[in-house]
């Protein structure tokens, strides 16, 4: 890469985390990726009814009779989080300052760092250095609905592998922790808050009815599902639930005992498992508690181009052994290029959820930054690893492609 095209890639860098993009709002960002694709001579550029970019490059070197068929996808989602705490910021959220040898700005890391790099590195890679069919995808509302955009990208445009563009600090990711959003939901009786209970040993008055607090009910719901024992994987580690959000009506409270409660829990999840054995195995963990039901929260994501969707939140986790032959083909050809720095389980779910979760593809994470700086205060990429990923794009390519 020479450095010409190393200024671009900074450039471009720039520009994109200058344009908000939250998820619903990403054409400005749709927009400056295409016409970027277009003016590096991509054989094809469009966008797709969700408004994800996709550009198709094709090799012309001989992959030889025992290639294998289909083409290698690169994805990089285009949206970002909303920046919280703007005045908090060392710069802008949407500066895209460059200073100290990075570049700062909400995104800079997750992703459109990678993206831009993503970009710039297969616009230039010469087409004699790979065989086979390229294609780039800047998908849409990964930070909503992860896999749902890019399950559209792969129904249009199949493919045979994937390489995920995420923060992995260049180590070469063979897997994640999927993704789950369960709710719970206490039914209780209302009442006037003055009758709500009696002394000990002293029954309601007859005809004064004493209601059932829907949040106790639900307090002992908590309780149970954070004793559960978490399930364990070789790979992956451990699952993990975390508590994210508790309301109960009627809000804002008065003189009335809850009629009903709810708690959402974040479920991160190991291999196997399924949308029935988290619901299954948390009805079981409630069994004996009266008032009670499970279900998993919907997502809702409504795409720039207009699309609406609706999704139960349920994003199957995955991963390789770093000895399954894509894997060691990475590995290699990020070798090669003086940029092997190990393998690497993310613990944070990503479009791979669709690749390799759902569709069973081949599928590898990779990219600038580390997890710690997404959706934080002062999200920035260092330059020299922003460059280093266009490298190993280009690697990836060549060494994957045939």
């Amino acid at each position: 890469m020479n450095s010409g095209t190393e200024a671009r890639t900074i450039a471009f860098c720039q520009e994109l985390v200058r344009l908000e993009g939250l998820s619903g709002g990403e054409q400005a960002v749709a927009e400056a990726v295409e016409r970027e694709m277009r003016a590096l001579g991509y054989d094809e550029v469009g966008h797709d009814e969700l408004g994800s970019v996709v550009g198709v490059v094709r090799g012309a070197r001989d992959a030889g009779t025992d290639a294998a068929p289909g083409a290698l996808l690169f994805d990089a989602h285009v949206d970002v989080v909303p920046a919280t705490e703007p005045a908090a910021w060392r710069f802008p959220p949407f500066s895209g300052e460059c200073a100290e040898g990075r570049i700062w700005g909400r995104g800079a890391t997750d992703v459109k760092g990678s993206l831009a790099a993503l970009v710039l590195a297969l616009g230039t890679l010469p087409r004699a250095e790979f065989a086979g069919t390229l294609i780039v995808s800047a998908s849409v509302g990964e930070e909503r609905i992860e896999g749902l955009a890019l399950g559209h990208v792969l129904a249009a445009h199949p493919a045979r592998a994937a390489v995920i563009c995420e923060p992995t600090g260049l180590r070469l990711g063979l897997g994640h922790r999927g993704r789950a959003s369960l709710v719970v939901e206490a039914a209780g009786r209302a009442a006037h808050t003055s009758l709500a209970g009696a002394p000990a040993g002293h029954p309601p008055q007859a005809g004064r009815g004493s209601g059932i607090n829907a949040v106790y009910r639900l307090t002992g719901a908590i309780a149970r599902i954070r004793a559960m024992t978490p399930r364990a994987d070789a790979l992956l580690g451990h699952g993990h639930t975390e508590l994210v959000e508790v309301s109960s009506r009627p809000f804002p409270g008065s003189a009335m005992v809850p009629y009903h409660a709810t708690a959402r829990f974040d479920r991160r999840l190991v291999r196997g498992e399924t949308r029935e054995s988290v619901l299954g195995g948390t009805e079981q963990a409630l069994a004996g508690l009266e008032g009670l039901s499970v279900s998993l929260h919907t997502g809702e994501l409504r795409c720039y181009t207009g699309r609406s969707f609706t999704v139960e939140a349920f994003h199957p986790g995955w991963a390789v052994a770093d000895d399954a032959p894509h894997a060691r083909r990475a590995r290699q050809a990020l070798a090669d290029a003086g940029l092997d720095r190990g393998a690497f389980y993310a613990p944070y779910s990503t479009n791979a959820t669709a690749t390799a979760g759902r569709a069973g593809l081949p599928t590898l994470i990779y990219g600038a930054g580390d997890i710690s700086a997404a959706h934080a205060i002062d999200e920035s990429v260092g330059v020299e690893e922003l460059l280093a990923a266009s490298r190993g794009y280009q690697a990836l390519a060549r060494g994957l492609a045939a």
